[in-house]
């Protein structure tokens, strides 16, 4: 049993949301785009189970909360469930499931997580390298805290003469995340002795030796508050102060919108152009510098195609919903990279209708 009920939209979102449209691949007609505002908004009777990391409680909290609010009596009543069981009808993770627990009849984004070099000095909270220099530190080619290379590069600091500690593991997909932009900066970490795993415990990053370095995921170091690396990309030419890419809200969304999002038969993928200039945010009028070290947190709909797994991802993609994982230790999507998401996600559901108000 279906049935569409309002929920109200800004105009300008959705205006936002159609524009952003036209640079995604393929375009979206403009009347594809005006029903992405959702107006309204499609509930299928059952329940959704839904796996994701700890450090996503929240937001799928608030989900579970309030999508059965969306389905007003008469039924359908649709509620999503939250798991443990790795099997789930929708799983969030950054890493593709063991098909043995999830085969993905559909794969989309749902969240921007980002590579963090995270330290532990008791002298200071802040520590700015250029991508030479981190990638030296990463590869054990600079050992020490007094190194007048990082003593340069962070002016007025007085560093410890003690040595740099690498001996945390780190997630394959973080670090070659950060690798590729290192890379792309002239800087690869080509032999660095940090060991790689597939998956790692946020545990093993909550407490960090004095001077040690660890390159983790952004959601573990916002959850746990560690200090993070900030990364020279060059000079202002206006103040000649150095320009910081910093892995935080503002340095990683800006790098989002670098983000060009293509669908597919399996779902959408994104790829980030360092080309593309990047957007500010609403109501500023430049962006931040790109922390470009960035990979999606992706959606995946597992098992057999139903219309009851499509609604219940499409109303977690939904525009105004997506606004809860800024309370989260996770990042937004640019709106292009969502809206095509929220396209591929409700195919086969009824087009919504907006609704008179009573």
């Amino acid at each position: 049993m279906k049935k569409s009920v309002r929920i109200s939209m800004s105009v300008a979102i959705a205006t936002a949301a159609a524009l952003a449209l036209t640079a995604c691949d393929p375009p979206m007609p403009p009347d594809v785009a005006a029903q992405i505002a959702e107006q309204t908004y499609t509930c299928v009777e059952g329940d959704v189970t839904i796996a994701s990391p700890a450090e996503m409680a929240d937001p799928i909290s608030q989900w579970q909360m309030s999508l059965p609010t969306s389905c007003v009596d008469p039924l359908p009543a649709m509620t999503l469930t939250p798991t443990t069981d790795p099997t789930a009808d929708l799983v969030v993770a950054s890493t593709v499931p063991a098909t043995e627990v999830c085969k993905p009849f559909a794969t989309v984004p749902l969240a921007v997580e980002s590579a963090n070099i995270v330290f532990n000095l008791s002298v200071t909270s802040t520590l700015n390298l250029t991508p030479k220099t981190a990638a030296d530190i990463l590869n054990g080619k600079i050992t020490n805290w007094n190194d007048k290379t990082i003593a340069k590069q962070n002016v007025g600091t007085e560093l410890p003469d003690e040595p740099i500690v690498l001996s945390k593991p780190a997630e394959t997909i973080a670090f070659d995340s950060l690798n590729g932009w290192l890379t792309r900066l002239g800087a690869s970490i080509d032999s660095s002795p940090i060991k790689r795993a597939n998956a790692t415990d946020i545990n093993e990053y909550s407490t960090l030796a004095e001077g040690e370095v660890a390159v983790v995921p952004g959601s573990y170091a916002m959850a746990l508050g560690l200090y993070s690396v900030s990364i020279i990309t060059g000079t202002d030419s206006a103040t000649k102060e150095p320009l910081l890419a910093n892995a935080d809200v503002s340095g990683t969304a800006s790098a989002a919108t670098q983000w060009v999002a293509k669908a597919n038969d399996a779902g959408v993928t994104v790829s980030i152009d360092p080309n593309l200039a990047p957007i500010a945010p609403a109501g500023f009028d430049s962006a931040a510098t790109p922390y470009q070290a960035i990979y999606p947190v992706n959606l995946y709909l597992c098992g057999e195609d139903t219309l009851l797994k499509r609604a219940a991802a499409t109303y977690i993609l939904r525009l105004d919903s997506q606004g809860s994982l800024g309370a989260s230790n996770y990042n937004q999507l640019s709106e292009v990279a969502r809206t095509l998401a929220l396209v591929t996600v409700r195919k086969g559901l009824p087009e919504p209708k907006a609704t008179s108000d009573n």
